[in-house]
């Protein structure tokens, strides 16, 4: 498929900063991203729309893996060994004791955190230089025996006793390698977690040292900050929108409270992966509701994927609405991907006002840079596409999610957005 999309990669610098309240402390970071030319792990030889291309391979390959990380999620281990392969951030932690600076990909989707290690039998290059356990005063391996290891999807005991995982990323990159307690440091907070440390690891993973998971189970850094100190379960994010080069920031503990006028809230389903209701979408006066069979829980949101996947009847209701509205040219997508697409040749396209209804009455307005991309020259693209009847559930991608305070409250199981101006 080869489609267009956008490559919503982030870089989360290590200029942050710490404010302690009454009731805990937060903390929030500058987010760069991904293509900007400030971009530390920018692809320099590659140009535009190979970049967009890119994307739109790694966005169907972590949708597969969401999909596939659902059906393991069924069982009785609180991880899944299948977690989404890419991941569209990357961020700036310090690791050990004393701290050390990595770039790793951010990921809403997973929940462990690991980096390469030494000793390396298998490690891809990374920026960095590979992290030395030994030079770490604060490691601590998990041992195969403790409860921890055994609650742990896809881990082994080891030669040593070592609690051994293998962690498989839907477009088979991959990480092996040990469970270990060490200090993650993220601004000015410190937390002692568990981590893996991958001795052999592959795939797209670029030159970043591994994975920071931010998804809602108990090894993410987001639970395991909550349960050894008292940054609250709760952070947020403000993604800038495609056209911009400037920073966004996400926010940690009290920092991510989202709050005040504009705010819509929805609840977040019971799952680990970031479950919300879509209800319908309405296209100027007419509205597309999802069918009542799979109207609970029937989307997650993800930072690492693109596109928005939406059910096919809705998709093409949205799709015959727009094409009554919009009156400029209606041509063919260059990639054969995507079922609208525009000519902008005369300037913007005319896009009528779209709205997606989300339960508990959040209605979340979407200007027309949530739905429309350029994805070649002269011609502009709807970035939503229809889901197949074997998909479980519904993607609300990234661009979708560009310009919004979008906040993640893991205590009171609700996810907010607030249009804000993010860059």
């Amino acid at each position: 498929m080869a489609a267009i999309s956008i490559f919503f990669s982030l870089l989360l610098i290590s200029a942050a900063f710490t404010t302690v309240y009454g009731g805990g402390i937060g903390f929030s970071t500058s987010l760069i991203h991904r293509d900007s030319p400030l971009s530390p792990i920018r692809n320099q030889s590659l140009s535009h729309y190979d970049r967009l291309n890119n994307a739109i391979r790694r966005s169907i390959s972590r949708a597969d893996a969401l999909f596939q990380r659902a059906a393991a999620l069924t069982g009785n281990s609180i991880e899944s060994s299948i977690s989404p392969g890419g991941g569209e951030y990357v961020m700036s932690v310090s690791l050990g004791t004393p701290p050390v600076t990595y770039v790793a990909i951010a990921d809403t989707g997973s929940d462990p955190a690991w980096t390469q290690c030494l000793p390396c039998k298998k490690c891809y290059p990374q920026s960095e230089p590979v992290f030395d356990p030994k030079k770490s005063s604060s490691f601590s391996p998990v041992p195969c025996t403790s409860d921890m290891c055994k609650s742990v999807g896809g881990t082994t005991c080891g030669d040593q006793q070592s609690c051994d995982y293998s962690f498989v990323y839907g477009d088979q990159t991959y990480s092996k390698g040990e469970l270990a307690t060490d200090t993650i440091t993220i601004g000015s907070t410190s937390v002692n977690m568990v981590i893996g440390c991958g001795h052999e690891s592959g795939g797209g993973f670029g030159t970043t040292s591994g994975v920071i998971g931010l998804a809602g189970g108990d090894l993410s850094i987001v639970t395991q900050m909550s349960k050894k100190s008292s940054v609250s379960r709760k952070f947020s994010y403000c993604l800038p929108p495609v056209s911009s080069q400037g920073s966004g920031k996400i926010n940690f503990g009290e920092d991510a409270v989202v709050s005040g006028s504009g705010v819509a809230s929805t609840p977040l389903g019971p799952s680990t992966m970031y479950q919300i209701t879509l209800e319908a979408i309405s296209v100027g006066n007419e509205s597309h509701a999802v069918e009542k069979a799979v109207a609970e829980n029937n989307m997650i949101i993800d930072s690492g994927t693109t596109l928005t996947y939406i059910p096919k009847d809705m998709h093409d209701g949205v799709v015959s609405s727009m094409a009554k509205i919009i009156g400029s040219k209606r041509v063919n997508d260059p990639g054969n991907f995507f079922a609208l697409c525009y000519s902008s040749d005369g300037g913007d396209v005319n896009i009528p006002s779209v709205t997606a209804h989300f339960a508990g009455g959040a209605n979340v307005e979407l200007p027309k840079e949530n739905m429309f991309i350029t994805v070649a020259d002269g011609v502009s693209c709807l970035m939503f596409t229809a889901m197949t009847e074997s998909d479980p559930f519904g993607i609300w991608g990234n661009i979708a999610q560009a310009n919004f305070l979008i906040g993640y409250d893991l205590e009171q199981k609700s996810l907010s957005f607030k249009p804000t101006a993010c860059a």
